[in-house]
C-alpha cells in the first residue's frame, strides 16, 4: 500500500468486549475490522479491554484519543453501553449491527433536543421526529436529518428529483429563494448531518433504479 494513500485515509480503532460479545468475540473482531475497511477507514488497532477494567469504554476512548483517530467501530451499541453520545463527544461511532454512523458532536449541535437519536430509528419513531421537528431544517438539525434518512431508506419519503427553482418554473410560478446570509449554509453546519441525508438519497436512488 502506498504510504501517502494510507496517510490520507481517516483512521479508526475497533472495540470488542469479551463480556458483551461472549463466544462471538472472535467473529465480532473480524466483522468490525472488515466494516471499518469497507467504510474507507485505516484500521489501526482492535481494542480488547482487560477483564478487570472498571470502565472498558473509557479504556477504549483513552486509547483512541492517544492515537488521534477519527472513529471507533463496534459491533453494536451494547458494546458502548447503549450510549453512543459518550463516544460522539470525541469521535464518530460506526456500528456493524445495524450498520449506522453516529456522528461526532460539533460545537453548536450540543442541544440534546436536536442531537442524533440515541437508538436506531424505526419508521414510527422517525415519523414522530419529523412531526416534532417540522419547523427544523434537516441541514441544521441532526435529529431530523436522521429521521429523514431513515424514512427515505424505508421508502416512506420520495425525495424530489427537481430543484425548487425547476419545480416553480414547471408550474409557471415565480421562484423566490429563501433569504439567507452570505454563506450558503448556517455557521457551524454539521457536514456529517449533510452526509447522513445524502446517504439516504443515494440509497433511495440505488434501490429505485433496480
Amino acid at each position: 500500500m502506498d504510504s501517502g494513500e494510507a496517510n490520507a485515509k481517516p483512521t479508526a480503532i475497533c472495540l470488542v468486549r469479551a463480556e458483551v460479545s461472549g463466544p462471538n468475540a472472535p467473529r465480532h473482531a473480524m466483522e468490525v475490522q472488515r466494516h471499518a475497511e469497507r467504510l474507507g477507514y485505516l484500521h489501526l488497532y482492535t481494542v480488547r479491554p482487560p477483564a478487570d477494567a472498571a470502565d472498558p469504554v473509557g479504556y477504549a476512548l483513552g486509547l483512541a484519543a492517544s492515537l488521534n483517530v477519527d472513529a471507533i467501530v463496534v459491533y453494536d451499541l451494547e458494546t458502548v453501553g447503549n450510549s453512543p453520545s459518550r463516544v460522539c463527544d470525541m469521535f464518530d461511532l460506526e456500528t456493524v449491527c445495524p450498520p449506522a454512523t453516529w456522528a461526532v458532536t460539533l460545537p453548536g449541535f450540543a442541544d440534546p433536543e436536536h442531537s442524533h437519536p440515541e437508538q436506531p430509528l424505526t419508521v414510527a419513531s422517525a415519523q414522530q421526529i419529523m412531526q416534532e421537528h417540522v419547523n427544523c431544517r434537516a441541514v441544521e438539525c441532526p435529529r431530523k436529518a436522521s429521521a429523514y434518512s431513515c424514512l427515505v431508506r424505508a421508502g416512506k419519503i420520495v425525495p424530489p428529483v427537481d430543484s425548487p427553482r425547476e419545480r416553480a418554473a414547471a408550474r409557471g410560478l415565480r421562484f423566490r429563494p429563501r433569504r439567507t446570509n452570505d454563506c450558503p449554509l448556517p455557521d457551524g453546519v454539521n457536514l456529517e448531518t449533510l452526509l447522513d441525508v445524502l446517504s439516504g438519497l443515494a440509497d433511495y436512488a440505488s434501490t429505485g433504479n433496480r
